[in-house]
């Protein structure tokens, strides 16, 4: 039967058969010409008379009733000797018949489950012979079908190869900071994707309204053509906008010809049904994070059994009965630092960049990570949880030069019932750092002695030891400083007089004198070895307590 337009295989996958099509084999020969379309029918001969240049429609199911001994292979090789251009198949298609496919060239096609082929056989006789459907019309359609996708929850990734089989052009789905979220097309297996990838990262190459994450969500933007001849390729790009925010970028890069307005429907119902499922993803994220914070308060304050924590993190995808895991707890130093959230934002970024297995959670004004780590040898900070935090902080200097953030860190721990340890050993250190101003990751077994005060930091015994033992010299006073310095640096060089001398530049006799005083004031018998210790620990507790207002 003569056709009034020929069409590629391409051409009719893009313009007639359901977005969700996969091509499975052949992907080289899908600009063979199609003319006309035929179905096989359960009984012999199967299907009609075939004269070249058909798609061939069926479905496992009418295969295996034609003919039970006929595998999907062999029809594939029969068709292929009759100079059909492509076959399309509802049902399972077994590795088999993917590489006869692609033995004999043949383009092969997998149509969603429930597809009525009658339907489809109609939709490609009116593209071969009736009236060009408006875009706008095939349009409607793309974005029906991938709403559908996204209904039964198949996923960004399952929208996305839907759109690159459709389109034939590699589609890039970016996060608002250009990270990219799927990557799906041909394009990704260049030498120089690592190239392609930071120019499509470079935010001055796209509009300026598209950057403009509040602005961009108040109008509907058109998609943006933009050339990237130093690498070959062209760009259509649109902001991904989800409630009513910019959320990322939808991109289709192609190395052949122009677009044309099938791609620019593509494009647009690509990145609404995309935002849809980033609406889905971070719904999903904030409903895991409210019970998974739920999960660790309670356990940090002892008020769930550990046996029904353990089920309840484990069902969240955590592993706490394998693997030892360390506390961190994080906190801004100052007033007029960024939000709590957008800490805890690049803290989970940092953790999917390092594919950790890390619970992130804001619990009283800090971020608290929970992080598996490779052992539970204290002497050393974990490698991961160090790798961990010291990302976060060069991302903090980076995009806040002036904030400075105290990262606190406990041992690991080998059981849930430990976790509280380690949350109390990080709690413990990030006061430390806080105090110290140390704007760097501090680990807990690296405190020395400030281990054991700085648990006790909290408790009226601490203060109480402190001022009994040092007695008037523990009074905020000028004059104490000088004699609080003595003690230090007397102490420091193990109770050497001549060498305490020499570093603090003055007469042996002076510093004896001092030395005096200093006993006098704080009432104290530096011979007596139980009191030399007891004041030493008070000078240690004083660094603890004098930037605590």
């Amino acid at each position: 039967m003569a056709a009034q337009r020929t069409m590629t295989v391409r051409d009719v996958l893009r313009n007639a058969l359901p977005v969700g099509t996969r091509i499975v084999a052949g992907h080289k020969y899908l600009e063979r010409l199609v003319t006309w379309t035929t179905v096989l029918h359960t009984r012999a001969p199967g299907f009609e008379r075939i004269e070249g240049r058909e798609l061939a429609l069926l479905t496992t199911d009418a295969l295996h009733l034609l003919n039970d001994k006929l595998t999907l292979a062999d029809l594939i090789m029969q068709l292929a000797a009759q100079q059909v251009s492509a076959v399309g198949v509802v049902g399972t298609i077994d590795n088999r018949a993917k590489l006869a496919a692609d033995e004999c060239g043949m383009p092969l096609l997998n149509l969603p489950m429930g597809t009525v082929l009658r339907q489809i056989e109609r939709e490609v006789v009116k593209v071969l012979l009736g009236p060009v459907i408006p875009i706008e019309q095939r349009g409607q359609e793309i974005h029906e079908q991938l709403l559908q996708l996204s209904t039964e929850n198949r996923g960004m990734a399952a929208v996305v190869s839907a759109i690159a089989d459709m389109t034939g052009h590699t589609v890039v789905v970016q996060d608002k900071r250009f990270d990219t979220v799927v990557l799906v097309g041909a394009l990704k297996d260049r030498e120089d994707w690592d190239h392609i990838e930071s120019l499509l990262s470079n935010e001055d190459t796209i509009p300026a309204l598209f950057r403009n994450r509040v602005e961009v969500a108040q109008i509907t933007p058109e998609p943006a053509l933009i050339e990237m001849p130093e690498v070959g390729l062209r760009r259509l790009v649109v902001p991904i906008v989800a409630n009513r925010m910019g959320r990322g970028y939808f991109t289709l890069l192609s190395d052949r010809g122009p677009f044309d307005g099938l791609d620019m429907q593509f494009t647009r119902h690509g990145a609404a049904v995309c935002a849809l499922e980033m609406a889905k993803e971070k719904a999903i994220r904030e409903a895991q994070k409210k019970v998974q914070g739920g999960i660790l308060e309670r356990l940090l304050l002892g008020t769930i059994p550990i046996d029904q924590a353990l089920r309840q993190l484990t069902r969240l995808g955590h592993n706490p009965a394998h693997h030892p895991y360390a506390a961190l707890v994080a906190c801004w130093a100052q007033d007029d630092a960024p939000s709590d959230r957008r800490l805890e934002t690049i803290f989970n970024e940092q953790v999917s960049a390092h594919n950790g297995d890390a619970m992130v959670q804001l619990l009283e004004g800090s971020v608290v990570v929970f992080c598996a780590v490779d052992g539970i040898s204290g002497k050393a900070v974990p490698r991961v949880i160090r790798q961990l935090a010291e990302s976060v902080m060069a991302r903090i200097k980076t995009q806040f030069p002036s904030a400075k953030l105290t990262v606190g860190i406990g041992r690991p721990v080998m059981t849930l019932g430990e976790w509280r340890t380690s949350y109390h050993e990080a709690i413990a250190t990030q006061r430390i750092a806080l105090q110290w101003k140390v704007y760097q990751p501090l680990y807990f077994a690296d405190l020395g002695v400030y281990r054991l005060l700085s648990l006790l930091l909290e408790t009226p015994e601490l203060r109480s030891f402190y001022r009994e033992t040092l007695g008037e010299l523990a009074d905020e006073k000028y004059s104490n400083d000088e004699f609080v310095a003595t003690l230090e640096t007397f102490f420091e060089e193990h109770g050497n007089l001549s060498q305490t001398a020499s570093k603090l530049h003055v007469h042996r006799n002076t510093l004896l004198y001092r030395m005096e005083r200093i006993e006098q004031i704080g009432g104290f018998d530096l011979d007596n070895p139980e009191t030399r210790l007891a004041v030493y620990l008070a000078l240690k507790i004083r660094r603890l307590l004098q930037n605590e207002s």
